[in-house]
């Protein structure tokens, strides 16, 4: 068996699949990180571009009137347009309906962005963050597979995996409302779902995947290593009761013993001795 052993650290007992698993989904909250197109708008039905604009403002003609301020065409929300310091503003056009205007680096977007969908995109950024970040310490734990101490809780219980599957589904969820809010601005234009909300739900259930793998092997590992006591038991027992009569006092040290070796879940097994 290879093993590399380094200080409490046994690449051993490292487990590759569960590693590779939480890396795949490390990579996935990244790219939904940076993908621009979590909802997408389709405009070409549209008529107006707000809720209260009548048939008689067009898209095409409002955004020619407000030339001035560099209007563009809203097709998608993602994650970029919140990645730096924006504002909000708003007007009336000729017609007498209110727009609202969201201003980002050198562009604006018209009637597309609220205040309420800008905060649900941080909750959206601030989750995957925390999924990549979760995501990576999982992988790192699978690979050192730490022997001892609070890291070693962490990789048994797969907590992390764990953890990056409910931040998964709370993006989704996140996700899902804001698309309501921005089909309710936009009642006139076709409003869906865009690759960002797949990518973090395919993240969290690589984490899943993670985390069945990585209880499985431990599952396993511990299996062999009470089979491995119990051989162990089987070919030394006899020796420790062979002497019970003449040393009963000595009993209850060796059914302990006998009894902590049969039952033990964690324990690594117990080294043959070398011979020189």
């Amino acid at each position: 068996m290879f093993s590399i052993k380094c200080g409490r650290i046994d690449v051993s007992d490292s487990n590759f699949v569960s590693a590779f698993l939480s890396l795949l989904s490390s990579s996935l909250a990244v790219s939904a990180l940076v993908n621009n197109e979590w909802i997408l708008i389709d405009s070409n039905n549209e008529g107006s571009i707000g809720p209260h604009v009548d048939n008689r403002s067009s898209h095409e003609q409002l955004l020619n009137d407000l030339t001035f301020l560099r209007a563009d065409v809203c097709r998608s929300i993602g994650t970029r347009h919140f990645w730096r310091s924006a504002r909000f503003g708003s007007f009336v056009d000729m017609d007498g309906n209110s727009h609202i205007a969201y201003h980002f680096t050198s562009k604006v977007l018209i009637d597309c962005i609220t205040p309420l969908i800008a905060d649900l995109f941080y909750i959206l950024i601030a989750l995957c963050f925390v999924i990549v970040v979760t995501s990576s310490l999982a992988c790192s734990l699978n690979l050192l597979a730490p022997a001892v101490g609070f890291f070693l809780w962490l990789r048994r219980t797969t907590i992390l995996e764990v953890c990056n599957m409910i931040l998964a589904l709370l993006a989704c969820s996140v996700c899902l409302l804001a698309e309501s809010q921005v089909a309710d601005l936009r009642p006139q234009s076709s409003v869906y779902i865009g690759p960002g909300l797949y990518l973090v739900a395919l993240s969290g259930l690589l984490a899943l995947f993670a985390a069945v793998v990585s209880l499985r092997r431990t599952s396993r590992l511990s299996r062999e290593r009470r089979m491995h006591n119990q051989r162990i038991l089987c070919a030394r027992s006899l020796r420790s009761w062979r002497d019970i009569g003449h040393r009963a006092d000595d009993a209850r040290p060796i059914i302990d013993f006998e009894r902590y070796l049969d039952s033990s879940n964690t324990a690594s097994p117990l080294e043959m001795p070398r011979r020189y």
